[in-house]
């Protein structure tokens, strides 16, 4: 009986382990995505010409429509992942 307890107890250490090195990696996304979106915002917002792949793979500017929903995008993913 107490050789179980040991590898149950083992077992949860294990789960344990694995669900923070999990949120460790959900952390660093969001960092990373939060630095992403920031840097982004910044761009669009200081009015230098951004450029984007269209659905046909060629390179369009962003016009000021464009512009507006890439800084709505931007924004969602800052209120989301920065904290």
């Amino acid at each position: 009986a107490a050789r179980r307890g040991g590898s149950a107890r083992a077992a949860d250490q294990e789960q344990q382990s694995k669900a923070k090195a999990e949120q460790e990696r959900v952390a660093q996304a969001k960092a990373e995505n939060c630095r992403r979106a920031r840097s982004h915002l910044a761009g669009l917002q200081s009015g230098q010409r951004i450029a984007r792949l269209n659905d046909k793979g060629e390179r369009e500017i962003l016009d000021d429509k464009g512009r507006a929903e890439e800084s709505r995008r931007a924004e969602e993913i800052i209120a989301s992942d920065c904290s």
